[in-house]
C-alpha cells in the first residue's frame, strides 16, 4: 500500500472503517511509529515502585522500558538497553536492586541512568567519557496523581493538553481511596489474544455489546450479577423477555472529549440498599476522613468506564486499570491491574479483587466473552465478503453537553468508536 494521507483517509468514512485497518501488518506498523510512537502512553502507577531501587519492566511500542524510583524519590523511566553491546540491563518484571549491573559485561547504571562503573576501564578510548553511556530516558513523561505517563515522540501534544479531560476520571477513582492513594500492588491478570488491539480499545465503551455477548451474566429477570462489593443485584441490561434493552440501560450515555478519549456514565444502581460488613465499615472509614456528604457522593456510581486513548482504560464499576499492548496486527497483550484503595479496610479490598477474579480474568465470566468475540472479529475479517465495518449507529445524533465540555450520546450507540478513528486518522496523518 502507498502511506501517504491520502490512502489513509480513504480507509475511514463516515459511519465505516475499512477491514484492512484491522488485518493489514504495513498499517500496524505505520501505527507503532505514527501512534505508539508518538502518543501519551500509560507505563505504571507509582505504587509499582514504592521504594528507592525499585523497578518494573514494560514494553511501549515494542520498545523496552523501565520505570525505577531513583535514591532523591524521583521516577525515572528508561530505556532497558545497556549503552555499550545492547543487553537488557533490568531482566525481571519487578524487582528491587540499588543499581542496574548489566550480566554481560558488567556495566553498571546508577538507578537514574548514570553509568557509574566499566569493568576493566584499561581497553577504553583515552576519550572515553562515562558521562555521553548512561541509559537514554524516555523523551518525555507526565504523572497525574501517581499514573504515570510518556512519550517517545520528542515533540507533540503537551501532557496538560493530553490527560486534561480525563483528569476527573482518575479523580473518580483515586478519591475513592481513604487515604486518597491507590496501589496496583495486587497482582495482576495478564493474557494474551489473537486480534488487532483497536477491537479491545472499542470494546471499552461498548455498551451495544452486554445483552448479547454477556448473556450468561443476566438473570431471568434481564439484571447482571452483582459486580460490587454489598450489591445484592447488578444492572437491568434488558427487560424480562430479553427482546428489549431495559430502560434504566436506556439511560446511559457515552462521552467523547477529544484525543480518542472518552467514557460512559454509570447505570442507576440500588445504593440505598447496598451493605456488606466490608462494605459498611468502608463507608464508615472513608466518611470519618472526607465527611459524610462528601463520601456520598464519592459512593454514588458516575462513571461506568473510561478510556485514556490509546493503551489504558478504567473501570469504576469493577475496580481496575486495563493496559493494550500491541504485539502484532493480530495479536494484543493486555494487562488488568486490581486496584487497593489505601487507607480501606482489607476485607472492602480483598472483595474488590475477588470480584474482578470472577469478572475480568483471562477465564472470568465477562472477559472470556469478549476474547472469544475478538477472535472471531479478527478470523471474518480476513474474509472478502465484504471491505467495511459499520460503526454508524447514532450517526447524526449526537449533541453538546456544555458542563462537561464533551458531546453525548447514547451509550448503546458508536459515537465512541467513531471518535477513536478520528484520532487515529489525526495520528496516522501526523496531525495529533
Amino acid at each position: 500500500m502507498h502511506n501517504g494521507s491520502s490512502d489513509l483517509t480513504a480507509l475511514i468514512q463516515p459511519g465505516r472503517v475499512h477491514r484492512r485497518v484491522y488485518i493489514d501488518p504495513e498499517i500496524f506498523e505505520l501505527e507503532m511509529e505514527r501512534i505508539f510512537g508518538r502518543a501519551w502512553l500509560f507505563a505504571g502507577h507509582t505504587s509499582q515502585v514504592p521504594k528507592p531501587g525499585d523497578y518494573i519492566t514494560i514494553e511501549l511500542a515494542r520498545q523496552p522500558v523501565i520505570m525505577i524510583r531513583h535514591s532523591d524519590n524521583s521516577i525515572k523511566l528508561l530505556f532497558n538497553r545497556c549503552s555499550h553491546r545492547g543487553a537488557r540491563v533490568a531482566p525481571l518484571r519487578s524487582a528491587s536492586a540499588p543499581r542496574l549491573v548489566c550480566c554481560y559485561h558488567g556495566w553498571t547504571y546508577d538507578s537514574d541512568g548514570t553509568l557509574l562503573n566499566v569493568p576493566v576501564p584499561e581497553g577504553c578510548a583515552a576519550t572515553f567519557d562515562k558521562r555521553q553511556f548512561g541509559l537514554s530516558p524516555l523523551p518525555r513523561m507526565g504523572i497525574y496523581r501517581g499514573f504515570v505517563f510518556t512519550s517517545l515522540g520528542q515533540t507533540g501534544i503537551s501532557f496538560e493538553d493530553h490527560i486534561g479531560p480525563m483528569k476527573s476520571s482518575i479523580d473518580d477513582l483515586v478519591d475513592r481511596a481513604p487515604d486518597g492513594e491507590l496501589a496496583l500492588d495486587a497482582g495482576r491478570h495478564r493474557y494474551v489474544f489473537e486480534g488487532n488491539w483497536k477491537l479491545q480499545v472499542e470494546n471499552v465503551l461498548d455498551s451495544y455489546h452486554v445483552p448479547f455477548s454477556h448473556a450468561s451474566t443476566v438473570n431471568d429477570k434481564g439484571v447482571q450479577f452483582a459486580r460490587r462489593e454489598g450489591d445484592k443485584a447488578g444492572a437491568a441490561v434488558v427487560d424480562a423477555d430479553k427482546n428489549r434493552t431495559a430502560a434504566p440501560w436506556k439511560q446511559r450515555r457515552s462521552y467523547v472529549s477529544g484525543n480518542g478519549h472518552g467514557w460512559t456514565s454509570n447505570t442507576l444502581l440500588d445504593d440505598g440498599k447496598r451493605s456488606s460488613p466490608a462494605f459498611d465499615e468502608y463507608r464508615r472509614v472513608l466518611a470519618q476522613k472526607i465527611g459524610a456528604e462528601r463520601a456520598r457522593q464519592i459512593l454514588t456510581p458516575r462513571l461506568h468506564n473510561s478510556l485514556i486513548y490509546p493503551n489504558m482504560s478504567i473501570m469504576g464499576l469493577n475496580i481496575h486499570v486495563r493496559v493494550i499492548n500491541p504485539v502484532a496486527v493480530d495479536r494484543t497483550e493486555v494487562t488488568i491491574f486490581p486496584v487497593r484503595l489505601v487507607g480501606a479496610p482489607a476485607a472492602m479490598n480483598f472483595g474488590n479483587i475477588r470480584l474482578l477474579n470472577v469478572t475480568h480474568s483471562a477465564a472470568s465470566f465477562v472477559q472470556t466473552d469478549d476474547l472469544e468475540s475478538f477472535v472471531r472479529v479478527q478470523s471474518g475479517l480476513r474474509s472478502q465478503g465484504g471491505d467495511w465495518v459499520d460503526i454508524s449507529r447514532g450517526l447524526g445524533e449526537e449533541e453538546p453537553d456544555r458542563e462537561l465540555n464533551a458531546t453525548r450520546e447514547l451509550a448503546t450507540h458508536e459515537m465512541v468508536v467513531r471518535a477513536q478513528y478520528r484520532a487515529w486518522l489525526d495520528y496516522m496523518r501526523g496531525t495529533a
